[in-house]
């Protein structure tokens, strides 16, 4: 079992990554969490690994109440945060509940949404069991929800006291969701760790079978990247926090002018990727030889680098409803070699047009 902190002061919290939750209680009790909580998940998820996790935590005398949502996209919604709120707050009226994120990204998101507005706040536990909300989502207190105009425009910046991520689960993930998740893995090596690319590059079998020394390599270093990023900027007044955007300008808009029908978030971020790494060797930023690098790898690893069949005018469209949409243009992350990125406005028209056009055919 090991520990990586995220260090913001008083709000300070880990990251534990270990092969079980039997030890999870005996974490909790020091953050002065114990007694009663409500754990969001999917039904599905909690027939398969519930008795894992409400196991040990009855046995430590939690009492444990369960409120599940459907296993997609629409359930980052308001009018699903408004179906949990009024659940939890109609069962704890006399009680201050600590909340337990069970689930992916979506789940993740939205007990984080919920824990930040009721009650003005209430303390949650991020238990993420996919490879992306491990690595990502998890981490960093950004919580929200979608409109149908854009992702995650409703939400706030609430801490988890605890992220707890049980690498046991992934053995079982399916192979599209070890792609999603190894997407944002490389999203990691290109802006800050050019030996993690490296090591993605040389033992990429390896990380899609989610192999334990894989599997350790990638949280790790991953969660230590978000830790550090975090702790610097945690609610992105500056450049540093932006950097983990990469990707994530063009993959926004992908998931919004599809509806989140078409791909997963991490192949809509690899889509996103390979566009922004072409706007970088466009506009003489980024070496031919690194781009050619970035494509290769998100290719060899089964995920899409363009996206046919999609409306320019539902991206554009898209685009400017973003949060990362800055003076009437959109704010792009840009590789300048792999391990390094800058953050841009100054990218022109004509240029991101163009890149557009070859991206969506």
């Amino acid at each position: 079992m090991n520990s990586i902190r995220v260090s913001l002061g008083q709000r300070s919290y880990s990251i534990v990554v270990a092969d079980s939750f039997r030890p999870l209680p005996a974490q909790l009790t020091p953050l002065g969490l114990s007694g009663y909580g409500w754990v969001v998940s999917h039904p599905a998820l909690l027939k398969r690994y519930g008795a894992q996790l409400l196991g040990p935590l009855r046995r430590a005398g939690w009492t444990l109440k369960i409120v599940t949502v459907p296993e997609s996209e629409s359930s980052k919604s308001l009018a699903m945060a408004q179906r949990v709120i009024d659940r939890i707050s109609r069962e704890a009226a006399m009680r201050v509940p600590v909340l337990f994120a069970f689930g992916g990204g979506v789940v993740g998101d939205l007990t984080g949404f919920v824990a930040a507005v009721l009650r003005r706040g209430v303390p949650y536990v991020q238990l993420p069991t996919t490879l992306l909300a491990q690595v990502d989502s998890a981490i960093g207190g950004k919580v929200g929800v979608d409109l149908p105009r854009g992702k995650n425009l409703v939400g706030a910046f609430h801490q988890p006291r605890l992220v707890w991520n049980n690498m046991a689960l992934l053995r079982t993930l399916p192979p599209r969701q070890r792609r999603s998740g190894l997407a944002e893995v490389i999203k990691y090596g290109v802006i800050a760790d050019p030996a993690l690319f490296a090591y993605l590059e040389a033992h990429l079998a390896e990380c899609l079978r989610l192999t334990p020394r894989a599997v350790r390599v990638m949280v790790e270093r991953s969660c230590r990247i978000k830790a550090r990023v975090v702790a610097r900027d945690e609610r992105e007044t500056g450049d540093v926090r932006a950097h983990l955007n990469f990707g994530h300008t063009l993959g926004h808009a992908l998931e919004t002018a599809t509806a989140y029908r078409r791909w997963t978030h991490g192949e809509a971020i690899a889509i996103g990727m390979c566009a922004a790494a072409h706007l970088a060797v466009a506009s003489g930023r980024l070496p031919a030889r690194e781009f050619q690098r970035i494509v290769r790898l998100l290719h060899a690893a089964g995920l899409p680098i363009r996206a046919p069949r999609v409306s320019r005018q539902a991206v554009l469209r898209a685009l400017r409803y973003d949060k990362k949409f800055i003076r009437g243009r959109p704010r792009w992350v840009l590789p300048v070699r792999i391990g390094r990125v800058v953050v841009t406005e100054d990218v022109p028209e004509a240029t991101v047009r163009r890149v557009l056009r070859d991206s969506l055919r």
